[in-house]
């Protein structure tokens, strides 16, 4: 049991977790806001209230009902797994920028390696499971170099693109953490248990999902949020326009998190994802000690205070410093989206759409506007002018 929640916190968060078996409870959308315990001990007519129907309601209570917790606890217990309730210090507060944060995860690794985890810096890398020569090598090349400079690696254990920047980040000695579409502790693929045994005795293989459930077509694009959610960005090494890494990429994008993407040949379709995101404004990697320091200096913000030791150059070539109002922002592109920003809270699409902008464009100038004080997040994927 998570020794800095009671045990009725820690139930609750359980028992919500034991229910994500069904799917992503809509329930979750109010952790934020209620807390686990409150949404475990609602009544009937909070939950109506909440917006559930009378058969939700109806089929909610009765699952409550044969949740018992000892039950639960002897389960995990004889597979040697452990939970990182929300709410608790292990569980990664980034999490909870999700419209539907997780009531929980359940994980295998020392917990000292989870709450390394939390306060570290991580990039996720996806990309396809028919890798070719090519995505593999790079892979191998950017996983390494994020690991050896102590930055962990985030992916999900599929095949192709996913295993190797696993095997990569174990090579470099550096920290990888696995987030699976199925319990913790189901290997899928079977054929991965060799590296699945190595996370967890050096990193940590984690899921929302309670022991037992297998993977199924519904459970893999609910794990995407969290691996866009756990890195501090996203990069896409392989990827088609149909690859399940582009629906990652969405879940960064509405999180406010920069998207890097390798490029392809034009002539392969496996490349046509990475391509896609590039002409989209996506930004390029082409170098993996380039990458990093571009990762490092666009994620200055979001980290708050988990800084590297080293100082990094900017991706212009210097600091340019912003006044500390409207009149004071000498740029006009960047004066228009303040001035956008006044009225309401809005997402990067929006600002794409209304000022005509691509994804790199939007996202450097919300970024120099956030490091000038003149922007805050507002919610999960918002932006809105500072007070």
């Amino acid at each position: 049991m998570s020794i800095d929640l009671d045990r009725g916190a820690y139930e609750a968060a359980l028992g919500l977790a034991w229910m994500s078996e069904s799917g992503c409870h809509s329930l979750l959308r109010l952790l934020v806001r209620e807390g686990p315990e409150a949404i475990w001990q609602a009544s009937s007519g909070r939950l109506s209230e909440w917006g559930l129907t009378p058969r939700a309601v109806a089929r909610y209570r009765e699952k409550r009902r044969s949740f018992v917790l000892e039950e639960a606890l002897g389960r995990m217990t004889s597979l040697g797994m452990e939970f990182a309730p929300f709410g608790s210090q292990l569980y990664p507060r980034e999490l909870g920028q999700l419209v539907y944060p997780p009531a929980g995860l359940f994980f295998y690794g020392e917990r000292e390696t989870l709450e390394r985890l939390t306060g570290c810096l991580r990039v996720t890398i996806v990309g396809t499971r028919r890798a070719t020569a090519y995505g593999l090598r790079a892979a191998d090349a950017f996983a390494s170099e994020f690991a050896r400079q102590g930055i962990a690696v985030v992916s999900g254990m599929a095949l192709g693109i996913d295993t190797q920047a696993h095997k990569a980040a174990l090579e470099a000695d550096g920290l990888t953490v696995a987030v699976l579409g199925c319990g913790a502790d189901v290997v899928y693929p079977r054929r991965h248990r060799s590296v699945y045994e190595r996370i967890v005795r050096s990193g940590i293989v984690l899921s929302e999902l309670p022991p037992g459930v297998g993977p199924a077509r519904w459970t893999f694009p609910h794990r995407n949020r969290l691996l866009a959610a756990l890195g501090d960005a996203t990069v896409v090494v392989e990827a088609s326009c149909a690859s399940g890494a582009l629906q990652t990429v969405d879940h960064a994008l509405e999180l406010g998190r920069p998207v890097f993407s390798i490029p392809g040949s034009i002539y392969a379709d496996g490349h046509e994802g990475c391509n896609t995101l590039l002409y989209q404004g996506a930004f390029p990697a082409l170098d993996p000690c380039v990458t990093v320091e571009d990762f490092l200096y666009l994620t200055r913000m979001e980290r708050q205070g988990r800084r590297p030791a080293r100082t990094l150059r900017s991706l212009d070539g210097g600091a340019r410093g912003i006044g500390g109002g409207l009149n004071e922002v000498q740029d006009p592109r960047l004066a228009g989206i303040l001035e956008f920003l006044v009225s309401a809270p809005c997402s990067v699409e929006t600002l794409m759409v209304e000022k005509g902008l691509t994804v790199r464009e939007a996202m450097a100038a919300l970024g120099e506007l956030e490091s000038g004080g003149l922007v805050m997040r507002g919610g999960p994927g918002l932006y809105i002018r500072a007070p």
